[in-house]
């Protein structure tokens, strides 16, 4: 007697729905573990980001400082104003060298730089003439954002001030204030906390002609 052939056994609706919900799990569990590695990607990038930015800020500022030099300015009022001063703990403004004149422009290789914290925002600025007058404005740069607590100390005669001129020996005549031995920024940065940096200055090693009296 010929045996009967076998019937071809499908799945069951129950073992569809398993499958599926296998499935799905899997799917989620592929997804969420795609989606942390692009949030720390992403969370990577934007901290190496802020890192070039705070190394760019650092190096800027020293390579300013490493240039500053002894050349008072009158500002906006016609006063005369020392080559390097800090007018208040979170500002810092000096004379420098070394500005590049690539186009040969009728114009001074000194320039008067200036840094302070506004809203947040670390801010370099510099003025396009040493000697301002009442319509001269600086050209600004962002350099950091989310900064917090600047505060500038200057060290001369063995001594760390928070205001610079010191007013320790005397009214002296402004163009004859000297240069500081280093100066200390100190600020706090979001995400890295506290920075602190010490820049050794070259104690005026170049002088320049003081301006009209």
């Amino acid at each position: 007697m010929p045996s009967r052939p076998e019937r071809s056994r499908g799945f069951t609706l129950l073992e569809l729905l398993v499958a599926i919900a296998i499935l799905s799990l899997v799917a989620v569990g592929s997804y969420q573990m795609l989606f942390d590695t692009i949030a720390t990607r992403d969370q990577a990038m934007l901290r190496e980001r802020g890192l070039r930015d705070l190394q760019r800020a650092q190096m800027l500022i020293q390579r300013d400082l490493l240039q500053v030099v002894q050349r008072p300015i009158r500002d906006e009022f016609g006063d005369l104003q020392p080559a390097f001063t800090i007018p208040r703990e979170n500002s810092l403004e000096f004379t420098r060298l070394g500005w590049r004149n690539p186009l040969q422009q009728s114009r001074s290789d000194l320039v008067r730089v200036r840094y302070q914290v506004s809203n947040g925002r670390l801010l370099r600025e510099h003025w396009p003439v040493l000697d301002r007058v009442r319509d001269s404005t600086p050209v600004q740069t962002v350099l950091l954002e989310k900064v917090s607590d600047f505060r500038v100390m200057a060290r001369g005669g063995g001594n760390w001030a928070p205001a610079w001129p010191p007013l320790g020996d005397g009214q002296r005549r402004t163009d004859a204030q000297p240069l500081p031995e280093a100066v200390e920024l100190t600020f706090t940065l979001a995400p890295w906390g506290e920075i602190r940096r010490v820049i050794l200055l070259p104690e005026g090693k170049a002088d320049a002609t003081p301006p009209p009296s």
